[in-house]
């Protein structure tokens, strides 16, 4: 009886793990470790390395960081899109139950039916409860790990903290200013605030960017017979005749990765609808996008990151000559494209052979791989160090979302100030950055100027002709 009993068991274990329609195992991600890595929407928990070690006989005397907001809400129009999958998620529903046409398992479809996802218009593109945490935990690491720096005594001439004006930017600020400093940290350290994105005001103006833009190799990739193969998985996974729109894929990506990055702890629904190869697919396509819109692909953005490298380069220069009238920490808050722009201008996360659409499969090991370099919460730290031994007294080490960035010709990541000084020495001369930059307000202001008197022109000369 209990071999009968076993046997019918299984065989209705199959019957349930098969599309009544065709016999094909239905769809379940069996993944003991799922996908999470999702381009610039990872949460920061997920990628963050804290195995911070002290630099052998050496001490930090000055810091320097870069902080991107905290996990956040999505914006407007990502909340729309998100919200529209309610009526999808009905679709893919019907498909299995009424058409017997789709290929999800029960229990997948069972999560997909419990799917909800709204955000509270007010909360769009802010910092979610989660982002908060984000940043008190990385001010209590940083000020553990940086303690001689950090731990001084508090004021406007020791510490200096810059945001922009962007609500999700100035909400970080403050909540890693109270970690740090103090709930009354404003009387000790006020916020100094700047011109919301100025890493790059004017860069719309630019043709170049524009030009780099909107020839993306991305939607090159979104024709190629990998991206098409995933839409056309995807479509018959979920029950659809033809193939489902790239937006709505994107919808379901979007619901995927910020649900992860909101609750850590859970495996969202639309997540688990994709195999791990999709998901890999989709960050690279993210990060293909972020390569010409802020990254290498283009060249004029790491002219843009010229005036942060050249602020940055201009206090290590103080510190290295023992000025004492100096800050010991320099703390910016802004956008991604900030970072990222500033990244590239000291020449971090390059790739020798550049992201296209047709080299996927060469790029696995990318340097450019937005999951480990610009999540939620991403952060960079420049460190200068006195050290008693060795060939130099002053060192420099870069930190990338806290773990030690292995910059090249350094030793394990602790570089010689003087091949730090030499390799950057540009950004310390009078003309450390290009004038021709977009982000120059002037130059921008200039642009809509040139486009003004040109438009008087014909005016002017009707006139004359009166």
């Amino acid at each position: 009886m209990m071999g009968q009993s076993s046997r019918l068991l299984l065989l209705l274990a199959f019957l349930f793990s098969a599309d009544l329609s065709g016999g094909e195992p239905c769809f379940e991600q069996n993944d003991p470790e799922p996908y999470v890595y999702f381009s610039h929407k990872t949460a920061y928990q997920l990628i963050l390395n804290s195995k911070f070690k002290p630099v052998p006989y050496c001490r930090p005397t000055f810091v320097w960081m870069f902080i991107t907001p905290g996990t956040s809400y999505p914006n407007t129009n990502e909340s729309m899109e998100i919200r529209n999958l309610h009526l999808f998620k009905n679709r893919v529903i019907k498909n299995h139950e009424e058409r017997r046409n789709g290929y999800l398992c029960p229990n997948v479809l069972d999560s997909l039916k419990r799917w909800e996802f709204e955000v509270n218009p007010s909360s769009e593109d802010d910092i979610s409860p989660q982002g908060r945490m984000d940043m008190q935990l990385l001010a209590r690491r940083m000020k553990d790990k940086m303690s001689e720096v950090l731990a001084k005594e508090i004021d406007p001439n020791t510490f200096k903290i810059y945001a922009t004006e962007d609500r999700k930017v100035m909400n970080s600020a403050e909540e890693f200013s109270k970690t740090m400093f103090g709930n009354d940290f404003r009387s000790k350290v006020p916020i100094e605030i700047i011109e919301n994105n100025s890493s790059f005001i004017g860069l719309e103006s630019c043709p170049k960017w524009n030009d780099a833009v909107y020839n993306s190799e991305a939607s090159l990739f979104r024709k190629s017979p990998e991206y098409l193969d995933m839409v056309s998985q995807m479509s018959k996974r979920l029950g659809f005749l033809e193939n489902i729109t790239e937006s709505i894929i994107h919808s379901m990506y979007e619901s995927c990765r910020y649900h992860k990055a909101l609750v850590i702890e859970s495996y969202p629904a639309w997540c688990g609808l994709f195999t791990r190869q999709e998901l890999q697919l989709l960050e690279y396509h993210d990060d293909l996008e972020y390569y010409y819109k802020y990254g290498y692909g283009s060249e004029i953005n790491t002219k843009v990151g010229c005036p942060i490298a050249k602020e940055l380069m201009g206090y290590l220069n103080d510190v290295s000559k023992n000025y004492s009238d100096g800050p010991s920490a320099v703390l910016r808050f802004g956008s991604s494209a900030g970072l990222l722009t500033t990244l590239l201008a000291l020449g971090v996360a390059r790739d020798t052979i550049p992201l296209t659409h047709s080299n996927y499969a060469a790029q696995y090991r990318r340097q450019w791989r937005m999951s480990r370099v610009d999540p939620f919460s991403s952060n960079f730290a420049v460190v200068f160090y006195k050290c008693s031994q060795g060939d130099e007294e002053n060192k420099v080490m870069f930190y990338l979302n806290e773990g030690v960035y292995d910059y090249p010709g350094c030793n394990v990541g602790l570089c010689s100030w003087k091949f730090f000084e030499n390799k950057f020495k540009d950004y310390l001369g009078p003309k450390g950055c290009n004038e021709e930059v977009c982000h120059d307000k002037s130059r921008a202001s200039g642009v809509r100027h040139s486009v003004f008197v040109a438009a008087l022109i014909p005016i002017v000369l009707a006139y004359l002709r009166v």
